[in-house]
């Protein structure tokens, strides 16, 4: 484990060398084409079908007997939850990126105009495109802007070890942290995802009243989770700050207005039963009262099951006993930057569309960080450059199973393991003997 002030490389490293290789490697890979906006009518299409087929066995499986119940509800459940990752973590994610704004640029009837970053999700199309418990514009902010610009370091929102600091010094038996970590596995986008994000959009509204207002014995670094609605205002009360509760009421009462479409979209499925009863068209082997109980478990088994399965390949993705967290800030695109992408990212298995989709294309993690801004197929061409660039330099490349990188992320939870620390990967020196070496090869 490297010392909080010193570097990992040794000053022999060549920076500008591994920087015109990584940006050679791009250049190969091209510019995104018609092929890509194909690519992306077919995800598209596969999420839809998953979505709206998934609510169809629910409905179906909710008039059913029993055994025809538990078969078409589970099913319909597991559709439902793998569309709401893949609208996640593959179409809004790489949308919201601008993967696809230069293809709308040199291609622009390949695409739907809204397939946009700015515009898709956002506004009234949030329920036609993305609807899930994030707010669209908020996790801009929190993802695209902060994470990707601060990876691993405490400005970083997504820093596992800093956001779960509270339960690795609580003192409690490890047996008992590792249990309650399945409470954040099943419930993660509503607990944690979705009031974080929020807290740093209204962070980045500076003439807001909630930014002008943030309580100053609240650090702006630490996680808001769902709990806090009753933690914050009861703090602020013990500590004599009438406002600062009043604070902590408001904010959690706008942000209730961000979350309200995505719970009465989880909710509705169990109405449709006692709509329907009511009107007397009501059919099947149940009650429309039974029907809208298996209803509303089966819809909250889906998000529960899209919660797990966005928790396993995301909450991992930058966590882990061998990965590294910093110090200081570094240029975005620069020698450091790249670098961090991947001693402070995993990548996991990759390379064909079923692997991928599973993944929810976050299997190219390495890759996505360095460069935000490309389409999926563009990752699974720009993969294996970036890999072969590493090992040519001797640069640290993670790539493993995501249930073992979710495994190593518990024990940084929950304090069994912890991140390596270093001021910053590459060496001043590094910089200075780079600089004279390309100056010596040119005047050469």
């Amino acid at each position: 484990m490297c010392k909080s002030d010193s570097y990992v490389l040794d000053e022999s490293f060549n920076p500008e060398e591994f920087v015109a290789d990584i940006k050679k490697a791009k250049a190969a890979v091209g510019e995104a084409t018609e092929e890509d906006a194909q690519h992306l009518h077919r995800l598209v299409l596969i999420s839809q079908v998953l979505l709206y087929g998934g609510h169809l066995f629910l409905l179906l499986g909710a008039a059913m007997p029993w055994m025809a119940a538990l078969l078409l509800c589970g099913l319909g459940a597991c559709m439902i939850a793998f569309a709401r990752c893949m609208k996640w973590a593959i179409i809004g994610h790489h949308i919201s990126h601008g993967g696809y704004d230069s293809l709308q640029k040199n291609h622009p009837n390949a695409l739907p105009a809204h397939y946009k970053r700015g515009v898709f999700a956002v506004g009234i199309r949030r329920f036609f495109d993305w609807l899930d418990w994030m707010l669209p514009q908020a996790w801009d902010v929190e993802h695209n802007k902060a994470h990707h610009y601060y990876l691993s370091e405490e400005k970083d929102p997504d820093l596992v070890e800093h956001n779960f600091e509270m339960l690795r010094k609580f003192p409690l038996p490890k047996s008992m942290k590792y249990v309650s970590m399945l409470l954040w596995v099943f419930t993660w986008k509503l607990t944690y995802y979705s009031p974080n994000t929020y807290k740093e959009l209204m962070l980045s509204k500076k003439e807001g009243w909630l930014a002008r207002n943030w309580p100053s014995w609240s650090k702006k670094t630490d996680p808001v989770v769902i709990f806090d609605v009753f933690r914050m205002p009861g703090e602020a009360l013990i500590r004599g700050k009438v406002m600062d509760a009043f604070f902590w009421l408001v904010f959690f009462a706008q942000w209730s207005t961000a979350i309200f479409p995505m719970l009465i979209s989880v909710l509705l499925p169990a109405a449709w039963p006692l709509l329907l009863g009511r009107a007397g068209l009501w059919f099947g082997a149940t009650t429309a009262g039974q029907a809208a109980i298996r209803a509303l478990i089966t819809s909250l088994v889906a998000d529960m099951l899209s919660n797990a399965h966005a928790f396993v390949i995301i909450a991992c993705n930058h966590s882990g006993g061998d990965l590294y967290r910093y110090s200081t800030s570094c240029k975005a695109y620069s020698a450091e930057f790249l670098l961090r992408c991947t001693y402070s990212s995993a990548n996991f298995e990759c390379g064909n569309d079923l692997i991928d989709i599973v993944y929810g294309w976050l299997n190219y993690q390495i890759e996505h960080h360095m460069y935000p801004d490309m389409t999926p197929l563009q990752y699974r061409k720009f993969q294996p450059l970036v890999k072969s660039i590493c090992k040519k330099h001797g640069v640290m490349y993670v790539q493993q199973n995501a249930l073992k990188r979710t495994w190593m992320m518990f024990q940084v939870a929950v304090g069994d393991a912890q991140m390596k620390r270093c001021t910053a990967l590459v060496p001043p020196k590094a910089y200075e003997k780079s600089k004279i070496e390309t100056s010596a090869e040119e005047s050469g």
